[in-house]
């Protein structure tokens, strides 16, 4: 049996231990895994024993865009999510200030070069922590989140607040 290789939270889709896989029939995790990443640090916050490569093997069930060159399908996130005993919510940018707090959230964004997805983890009351964001993990309120990206001529495409599953969810 293979060993895992605890990756805990992922920050950058270029890590070397796997930026070249392939993610859809044309496209790598570097160039096009952003989805996939922010798919699994919400499914790692919301179980500590998940681990990457099981999940990487498993990604089939993400669709992706024009194979994989376009990465993530927007689609996906909620059903993925969904699969896995999670609520989605799909959060609008004009109620991002009064949006309750989540477990998790997921933000599209479209920038100069394309599309990019950025999952936020909450890591104390209003405030999350951002991964592939920025070259390191940083922690702030969804409601200054999103104003970096206006600040950065960034649009934001969609937002999806998520309720992980609690034990005593029947």
């Amino acid at each position: 049996m293979k060993e895992q290789i605890d990756y805990g939270f992922l920050n950058t889709q270029m890590d070397p231990r796997f930026a070249d896989r392939k993610f859809g029939r044309f496209g790598t995790m570097a160039k096009n895994g952003c989805g996939i990443i922010a798919l699994y640090n919400v499914e790692r916050a919301a179980n500590n024993n998940v681990q990457f490569e099981p999940f990487y093997d498993a990604r089939k069930q993400i669709k992706t865009n024009l194979f994989g060159t376009l990465g993530t399908r927007p689609s996906s996130i909620s059903k993925h999510l969904k699969g896995k005993g999670m609520q989605v919510t799909r959060i609008h940018i004009d109620q991002v200030s009064r949006a309750p707090f989540y477990d998790s959230i997921i933000v599209l964004y479209w920038y100069w070069f394309g599309a990019h997805y950025v999952a936020g983890i909450a890591d104390k009351e209003n405030s999350y922590t951002f991964y592939n964001a920025f070259t390191s993990p940083v922690s702030m309120t969804l409601e200054d989140y999103i104003a970096y990206l206006k600040r950065n001529k960034y649009h934001t495409v969609r937002i999806w607040g998520i309720r992980f599953p609690r034990e005593n969810d029947a």
